[in-house]
């Protein structure tokens, strides 16, 4: 019978609106839910969130925990994120241009200064690829997808590990002396790695160069060559978000991961689930210390086009390769140059008609267009609007060739005020405009 009501699920009997309205899990992952509800306390925030995970109200609208240690929530994080991967992340990247990688942290005894350890390692990732960027371009192309795991082990388990691994964990500072019995957490980052321009040797080797020194503490492998691209993502976004909480389970090999949990579960074993209070740890840990899923994933983009034609030049000559870190977030090297010239907007385009007066210009070819700096809008025609921050009317500047806003306004009193500025550039901060503008209203007599 359970093999019947998963050949139902798969075999496409069930529309994919139909399989989310099902409120009941397989049996060996509502044995997970209930062990881990069973582990936190009944007053703990995110028991109270499982308890109702699954429930269909009266409009159709499915409840979610969001808790990572829910098999219902993993499995549909695990979806959403698979079809990212492939659809849009890398979904013009053959096998030839993919690898898998795993980088080690040191291991942890407790959870208290688990956050700083992965925040700053992925800010270490980042500033080494954008170094690397600077010195080698075919690093532009380089991008990387992957998701934090927490592993744990037992002191005692030490010796049954495998010889790279014990070598692994000496260089990144196993406790030498610890009961046997005490827990001993291991992060470490998964990851899919489209290489770019470089191999595999290069960017493993970089990376144990400069960041990362440790014996067996990067591990980058190419994706199988017999297997489609798709088919090795799916492998491997579901051995990142596993989240497996059985002491002897075990997969080496994150690439063959679809069908070894598949002959898993066709054989039933008795499992052997972690402590309970390692199982609070961690979902203490994932929910309350951190955000849940949102957390676990890390992203470095391609960079941007480096291109110094057009707008781009004129407007966007400051900023530095950008690169996507989180979904809506960006970071970027340098602070954008807002002090653009009327002169230079002329260089624009010799056949473009601009119209700095209000921050608005039309361009007759919207493909030399940088979006960094502007918001850009098709009105047809082979035209494109473009609305810019105009800096003629960014009240900090202060030689305007306007009149003032305010009744007798003295251009001279303006002038004095502003020479008394403590910024270059003819710059004054907010709080110097506000006491000239009170100090001309005072000199002027203004109420």
């Amino acid at each position: 019978m359970e093999q019947l009501q998963a050949d139902m699920m798969t075999k496409g009997v069930f529309t994919r609106h139909e399989r989310r309205q099902m409120k009941y899990l397989t049996k060996a992952n509502e044995a997970q839910r209930q062990y881990v509800k069973a582990a936190l306390p009944a007053n703990h925030l995110a028991r109270r969130w499982m308890e109702t995970c699954g429930e269909v109200d009266d409009y159709g609208n499915i409840d979610y925990c969001g808790v990572p240690l829910c098999p219902r929530c993993h499995l549909r994080e695990r979806a959403v994120q698979t079809g990212k991967a492939i659809k849009k992340i890398f979904c013009d990247a053959a096998n030839e241009e993919l690898a898998f990688a795993t980088i080690l942290l040191p291991p942890q005894l407790d959870f208290t200064g688990m956050t700083d350890l992965v925040e700053n390692e992925k800010r270490r990732l980042r500033t080494f690829v954008d170094r690397q960027r600077k010195k080698d371009a075919r690093w532009d192309d380089f991008q990387l997808l992957g998701w934090w795991e927490i592993d744990r082990m037992s002191f005692g388990d030490f010796e049954t590990c495998g010889r790279n691994t014990r070598l692994a964990l000496d260089a990144l500072g196993f406790p030498l002396m610890e009961a046997p019995d005490k827990t001993i957490w291991r992060p470490h980052l998964h990851a899919i790695v489209r290489k770019g321009g470089l191999t595999t040797q290069e960017i493993a080797s970089a990376l144990r160069k400069e960041t990362h020194t440790a014996k067996y503490q990067v591990d980058i492998q190419p994706f199988r060559a017999y297997r489609d691209a798709g088919d090795n993502i799916q492998n491997i976004v579901r051995y990142c978000l596993k989240f497996r909480i059985e002491c002897d389970y075990k997969r080496p090999d994150a690439q063959d991961f679809i069908e070894a949990e598949q002959a898993d579960e066709a054989k039933p074993t008795e499992r052997n689930w972690w402590p309970a209070e390692d199982i609070r740890a961690y979902v203490d840990w994932l929910c309350l210390a951190r955000s849940g899923f949102q957390s676990l994933r890390v992203v470095i983009g391609q960079a941007k086009d480096k291109s110094a034609s057009g707008v781009q030049r004129v407007m966007s000559s400051s900023i530095s390769i950008g690169e996507e870190i989180e979904d809506g977030e960006k970071s970027t090297n340098a602070m954008p140059d807002r002090s653009v010239a009327r002169h230079d907007l002329d260089e624009i385009k010799v056949n473009s008609v601009v119209t700095d007066m209000s921050g608005i210009f039309v361009v007759e070819d919207s493909r030399v267009l940088s979006r960094s700096n502007m918001d850009i809008f098709d009105v047809g025609s082979g035209l494109t609007r473009c609305v810019y921050n105009n800096i003629v009317q960014d009240t900090n500047w202060t030689d305007i060739d306007f009149d003032g806003p305010l009744p007798g306004y003295n251009r001279t009193a303006a002038t004095a005020t502003s020479k008394t500025s403590r910024y270059a550039g003819n710059v004054i901060s907010l709080s110097e405009r506000l006491r000239s503008i009170l100090a001309l209203k005072q000199t002027n007599g203004a109420p």
